[in-house]
């Protein structure tokens, strides 16, 4: 269930496709970033959460961080903002299913 009615609409550039997972901070919808033709994952921040002056410099720190962050193991960000009761991250979409599923299908990766 769409929670926050976002699966159909137009964000900034991102046309938001589909919902396809939800969390214990926010929603994760699939979209396209119509400028670039590019499909994202877009994680858009609980309105609880957005509005909480504490998570917000947390959230803003860390996306920070993560966005400078080069490394084939880690989900590049591309772009993140916050409006009036919401944040968004947007995040290179990853095909195939989430990490619960592989870790069910194939167990627990080995630290190497």
């Amino acid at each position: 269930m769409d929670v926050l009615g976002l699966s159909g609409k137009t964000i900034k550039s991102y046309q938001i496709n589909k919902l396809i997972g939800e969390g214990g901070y926010g929603v994760v919808y699939r979209a396209e970033q119509k400028a670039v033709l590019r499909e994202v994952a877009i994680k858009v921040i609980l309105p609880r959460y957005a509005n909480s002056p504490e998570f917000i410099r947390r959230f803003e720190s860390e996306a920070q961080v993560v966005a400078r962050l080069e490394h084939p193991h880690i989900v590049p960000l591309y772009d993140f903002w916050r409006e009036p009761n919401s944040a968004f991250l947007v995040m290179r979409y990853l095909r195939g299913g989430s990490l619960r599923d592989r870790i069910d299908e194939h167990g627990a990766l080995r630290p190497e």
